[in-house]
């Protein structure tokens, strides 16, 4: 599903990740785990895992007291779900960008990173359909007026940063964020080097109001979804269909314009991250295996806190 519903696995391809709002991913917050490979504390973010996303969607939707215990629970399932179904899956991608960083990187590696990432983000997804058709049933029209409300607020921060002032500031505002998850994987960066990745940004910046578009376009149909939810209150079996549909045009967005823009965006992150990864140095290389071994060793930390909270299950 694109950088959005990915787990950025890869994080040599992170710069991919905001190539698209996260929207789905963070109205679905169960999914938080899925981009905590980004985080530099990956394993203090996971065992705070249920807590954040609790937060998240209490955030949009101001929980009711009837809501909060369901929620919870779905919250729970889904981590422990995915702590056995999804961690092991984790640390070999991860095992793999570890390998690949240290030799010269094409954009067809990083391609098949993302269809892994995006493969294991759209189980998540379905994994957590049930549960989210769930809360959708008992959403109410306050909750998504408030929904509504906060995405705008979103929007607004968004335009602010990359979409208004100058040219010059918001082609700024986008590279900081590239550098920012560079940085985060190989260290620090040349004046060489860091104009070398300025230059080759521009593809990025020519889909600014396309990916922009694009984010509108998935929040309205979000909307639309919880308000036709909300107003027709159908089966929970039609709410999940509706749930897979939505996901699929996330995927795959509908109608050939879409289609091609969503295509061509991706494109132009995934040779960014190929340019960013053949810049980098021995030295920075050795910066992004340890990174990535780091991470790693984060999530065999965390399988073996399952399986240690499962014998003492078991011993009781």
């Amino acid at each position: 599903m694109r950088a959005d519903f990915n787990m950025t696995v890869s994080a040599q391809y992170a710069p991919v990740s905001d190539s698209h709002n996260r929207w789905l991913g963070r109205i679905l917050s169960i999914f938080a785990t899925l981009m905590l490979c980004a985080c530099s504390a990956m394993k203090t973010g996971y065992q705070q895992g249920d807590r954040l996303a609790y937060w998240w969607i209490d955030h949009y939707v101001d929980v009711s007291d009837a809501q909060e215990p369901p929620t919870r629970e779905a919250i729970a399932r889904f981590f422990a779900w995915h702590r056995q179904a999804q961690l092991p899956e984790i640390s070999a991608l991860l095992a793999q960008a570890r390998n690949q960083v240290q030799q010269p990187v094409s954009p067809a590696a990083i391609a098949q990173f993302q269809e892994a990432s995006q493969r294991l983000a759209r189980q998540s997804f379905e994994q957590a359909i049930p549960d989210v058709a769930d809360l959708l049933l008992t959403l109410t029209p306050a909750q998504i007026d408030r929904m509504e409300k906060k995405l705008d607020e979103s929007n607004t921060k968004y335009r602010k940063k990359f979409l208004s002032g100058s040219a010059e500031e918001r082609e700024s505002a986008r590279f900081d964020k590239v550098m920012d998850y560079a940085k985060l994987i190989y260290g620090s960066f040349s004046d060489e080097q860091e104009k070398a990745i300025h230059a080759a940004l521009a593809p990025t910046l020519q889909g600014a109001q396309a990916r922009y578009a694009e984010r509108l376009r998935r929040q309205e149909e979000w909307l639309s979804l919880a308000r036709q939810v909300q107003q027709t209150h159908p089966p929970k079996a039609q709410v999940v269909e509706l749930l897979r549909r939505y996901g699929d045009h996330w995927q795959h967005p509908p109608g050939q314009v879409r289609a091609t823009s969503y295509e061509a965006n991706n494109q132009a992150g995934v040779a960014l991250a190929a340019t960013i990864a053949n810049l980098t140095t021995p030295k920075q290389k050795a910066h992004a295996v340890e990174r990535f071994q780091k991470w790693i060793d984060d999530t065999h930390s965390l399988m073996r806190e399952r399986q240690g909270n499962t014998a003492q299950a078991a011993n009781r």
